[in-house]
């Protein structure tokens, strides 16, 4: 993700204004769509551990996985069809259910620093788009494109590799 935002954002440029800068012969809305991939992956890595997630969660908690499987699975299909980036529309339904999958385990299966980095995933994800509702003028005086990346690519992408880390070393410990 944060390789492929990096691309995008040099073709794009840190503002609205689409810059048209071209790799391989390929635009950075093309570019853009691919940051989708990475989501893809997300996605499937998610729905793999259906059993595992929805086993051991609550109604919260069951109710969180859905929404994040859903905010990652649409965008990541639109994206990827049109070949254009979408705008973050279900990043809320996303940072909601990782908060509520954070506060919605009723066992200890889920450990403490799983659960913490649930939750901060969240909290960053809402405040990107957060970011993203700045209105155009002001976002592009600070260069809005490329904080929302940074927080929502960039720190996002650490928080999902630090989070799948910790599920991996958590399911090799189960018997």
């Amino acid at each position: 993700m944060i390789p492929l935002w990096a691309l995008f954002i040099s073709l794009h440029g840190p503002t609205s204004d689409n810059e048209e800068g071209r790799f391989l012969g390929l635009d950075p809305l093309f570019w853009g769509s691919m940051t989708s991939l990475p989501s893809l992956l997300l996605v499937l890595g998610w729905a793999g551990c259906f059993k595992w997630w929805y086993g051991s969660a609550g109604r919260m908690g069951k109710t969180g996985y859905v929404f994040t499987l859903v905010a990652l699975l649409v965008p990541t299909l639109v994206d990827l069809i049109t070949l254009m980036l979408g705008p973050p529309l279900l990043l809320p339904l996303e940072a909601v259910g990782l908060m509520l999958l954070a506060v919605g385990q009723h066992t200890p299966l889920l450990p403490r620093l799983i659960r913490q980095t649930l939750l901060g995933l969240g909290i960053l994800l809402l405040l990107a788009f957060l970011v993203a509702l700045v209105p155009i003028e002001l976002s592009d005086r600070v260069q809005g494109y490329r904080i929302y990346g940074l927080m929502n690519s960039v720190l996002g992408g650490v928080g999902w590799m630090l989070l799948g880390s910790g599920l991996r070393t958590q399911l090799k410990e189960r018997p």
